[in-house]
């Protein structure tokens, strides 16, 4: 019988079940490989951030931030066991707590989760072509001049050709994306271990510990100045998180995601502090302020020489494993809040390799738009960093209100007591921050009051969504709380009579 032939009934049952549940292949070490994303986080801001208030500050920031984002990744892991099942991570935990509340602001957190991962593609691709181009074709004079008025250069027609290699990594298995992360992985650890190392190693190399200072070229004393750079970096240390987006595909979700989570943060509370410490020992803060994007390339001639080449071929690495975690944790985002009912439809379906393909889509075609139309989306990345707080700062909230509205879902791993006054200061600080950093963007020079208007628009197009969804698709009355839940069910792998451990929480 030919497939036309097939009656429509017995072929949607034939293919029904690659497309009804995510693939369970990952573990948690896979888990950490997609988290070292973050050093790019790095990257990116050390520059910037040490050249305007001195390199023990930032260190000081980082650090701090680090210790909130470890504390927030036991939160997010008594959640991810509420919801082996579910994708997309702590933007489906925010929607589940504040759904009951104000559904709204689900989504809003929801879809403020997906910019701040899946917009920085864009810049995250430019960088890497900008660092293509430095290390093999210095003189090359590639442009496609556009209609619009730009060109798009060699840097950007490798980021183009980047963001869809990621695409394509991600859209044919998480299995794929994560082999692949694991050999870049490994060339960012080597190139981290020259970074760390390579001071006191190289004959080249000249560590001198008085070149970091507290001053920078501001004031550290000045509170809202610090605030402000902790509101700016936060995201580049908060991002762990990405574990718990794979719940739904850990070969054991409640056990794999919590190991994940915890073993992230506290590998970037280590390199956040370590790393800082000695590129700055080794090339003194005004000249990382002064060359605050390709510092990295003075830092591997200080230690390789004529082989620097060699050193950035990790770094070049990391922008990999960042461009396909940012894929991956996108496009699981949508997918996640798709089908929590939080957005349009179409992007709540699985292809048949079990990854959302359609949500995956999305961010590929979004990101490429921004290059074309855009030329510099690093405007784009700024006001995204708005909405991925207030994606984690609701988060927080949703771990106190789960435990009031919902105590009776199954926790394999319940926290104790102690725990709800502390994501309660979570989310005051994170508050604070999110305040007065919108209300004081220019302090650093980073960005303006257009920047936070652009942020405040996109997050508004997730409420536009959320109606949409609710009074065209599901053609159903507005409801601005939302009381029936689907309750998990506890997890197979979860004796019935667990108990819960006194001192970490943790149920054995």
């Amino acid at each position: 019988m030919s497939s036309a032939e097939i009656p429509k009934k017995k072929r949607s049952t034939q293919t029904a079940p690659s497309n009804e549940k995510m693939v369970r292949t990952l573990t948690w070490r896979d888990g950490i490989v997609f988290a070292l994303n973050m050093p790019i986080g790095l990257f990116l801001t050390l520059g910037y951030t040490v050249g305007a208030i001195g390199g023990w500050t930032a260190i000081a920031i980082w650090g701090v931030a680090c210790a909130l984002a470890f504390l927030q990744s036991n939160l997010f892991a008594e959640m991810a066991s509420m919801f082996p099942d579910k994708s997309g991570g702590i933007s489906v935990y925010a929607y589940e707590g504040w759904k009951r509340h104000f559904a709204p602001l689900g989504a809003i957190a929801a879809f403020g989760y997906w910019m701040g991962w899946s917009l920085s593609l864009s810049v995250e691709g430019v960088v890497l072509g900008t660092l293509v181009e430095q290390a093999f074709f210095p003189d090359n004079n590639i442009a496609i001049q556009l209609p619009i008025g730009h060109e798009l250069g060699l840097p950007y027609l490798i980021a183009i050709g980047a963001i869809a290699a990621a695409w394509a990594l991600n859209y044919f298995g998480v299995k794929l994306a994560a082999g692949v992360a694991r050999v870049t992985g490994a060339l960012l650890v080597i190139g981290l271990v020259v970074l760390i190392a390579g001071p006191w190693l190289s004959s080249g190399a000249d560590f001198d510990m008085s070149r970091i200072t507290w001053t920078g070229t501001s004031s550290p004393f000045d509170w809202k100045v610090i605030v402000v750079w902790f509101y700016i970096t936060a995201w580049t240390t908060y991002g762990t998180e990405v574990c718990a987006s794979f719940a739904a595909e850990y070969k054991d979700p409640v056990k794999d995601t919590a190991r994940a989570l915890r073993a992230s943060a506290a590998m970037i509370l280590g390199l956040y502090i370590i790393v800082p410490f000695m590129v700055v020992g080794a090339l003194g803060e005004e000249t990382i302020g002064a060359n605050p994007v390709n510092y990295i390339g003075l830092a591997f001639d200080q230690i390789l020489g004529s082989y620097s080449w060699l050193g950035q071929l990790p770094v070049m690495a990391a922008f990999i494993i960042a461009m396909m975690t940012a894929t991956a944790d996108g496009g699981r985002s949508l997918y996640g809040i798709s089908k929590s009912g939080g957005t349009v439809k179409q992007l709540g379906v699985l292809n048949k390799y079990g990854v959302p393909g359609r949500a995956l889509t999305t961010d590929m075609t979004i990101n490429i738009l921004v290059l074309i139309l855009l030329g510099e989306p690093i405007a784009i990345l700024l006001a995204s960093n708005l909405g991925y707080l207030t994606a984690v700062t609701l988060a927080v909230g949703a771990f106190v209100l789960l435990r009031r509205d919902r105590p009776d879902v199954p926790r394999p791993i319940k926290l104790s007591r102690i725990w709800v006054p502390i994501a309660c200061g979570l989310f005051a600080i994170n508050s604070f921050a999110i305040a007065v950093g919108i209300m004081n963007p220019g302090l650093t020079g980073y960005g303006g009051m257009s920047e936070t208007i652009t942020g405040i628009g996109i997050l508004m197009i997730a409420c536009v969504l959320w109606y949409y969804r609710q009074r065209v698709q599901d053609k159903t009355k507005i409801e601005w709380r939302i009381h029936d839940e689907d309750e998990p069910k506890q997890h197979k792998s979860t004796p019935a009579n667990a108990t819960t451990d006194s001192t970490t929480g943790n149920r054995s």
